[in-house]
């Protein structure tokens, strides 16, 4: 137990937890104190700005500040070494048949576990609305959906938990980044098939990340899945 009390990897995925469940509290206690409701707009000078827009704007503030924590830890600590970024082709095809592979055989798990317990596989799960709301209302989301979010994502979930909290026992980390992953993803409104979906991208996610040794390489197939999800519900809007 002191051993892991005194682990600062563990430490810093703790505050990545606050940072992510704390600040937005934060942000929704700020709007009912000013009296922001969700079709409420309000006046910056001669500027309106609806609450949606407001919620976009503010979430991407919060990644912008992660992101600084990030850039702090290696910059100012000794906790994390720089690695130039390199992706190899093979290990960037590599990822493409992990991921894609893993995301056909999550959904098959997904619709035969709905068929068995009756589950409603129409209805996404609640973050999934969110974001999906956020993407329709600004473009700039794209910002936050495929760079921002899988970048940190990738960090805390791939590389503090499997790289250096489980550095000796990879594949436990694996296993537990990947329910913390989905669990994290159910905090707007937990859903069996969302906690699923949500687990398995985290499972493939860090699959590509042990096999290639590159968490670079894990970046790009997870953004690459949200610019194909960004994609689609601009296509269906």
């Amino acid at each position: 137990m002191k051993t892991l009390i005194k682990n600062k990897y563990i430490w810093i995925f703790i505050t990545y937890l606050l940072m992510m469940t704390i600040f937005p509290i934060g942000i929704k206690l700020l709007f009912y104190l000013v009296g922001v409701g969700t079709t409420k707009e309000v006046a910056f000078g001669d500027y309106q700005i609806s609450s949606p827009m407001l919620s976009v704007v503010l979430n991407l503030l919060i990644l912008f500040f992660i992101l600084g924590f990030i850039v702090f830890l290696y910059v100012k600590t000794s906790l994390l070494q720089w690695k130039k970024p390199i992706v190899k082709g093979k290990d960037l095809l590599y990822a493409v048949y992990v991921f894609f592979g893993g995301k056909i055989a999550t959904a098959i798990v997904v619709v035969i576990i709905s068929l068995l317990f009756g589950l409603n596989m129409e209805e996404a799960p609640q973050n999934q609305q969110a974001v999906e709301q956020m993407i329709r209302t600004s473009f700039i989301t794209v910002i936050q959906v495929t760079i921002l979010a899988p970048i940190i994502e990738e960090f805390f979930f791939r590389k503090v938990i499997i790289g250096h909290i489980f550095t000796k026992h990879k594949y436990l980390g694996l296993l537990f980044s990947s329910i913390l992953f989905g669990g994290m993803h159910m905090l707007a409104g937990f859903s069996l098939p969302g906690m699923i979906l949500y687990s398995g991208l985290g499972f493939f996610l860090g699959l590509v990340y042990i096999k290639t040794n590159r968490l670079e390489t894990s970046i790009i197939a997870h953004g690459f899945n949200n610019f194909i999800s960004y994609l689609l519900v601009l296509i269906v809007r």
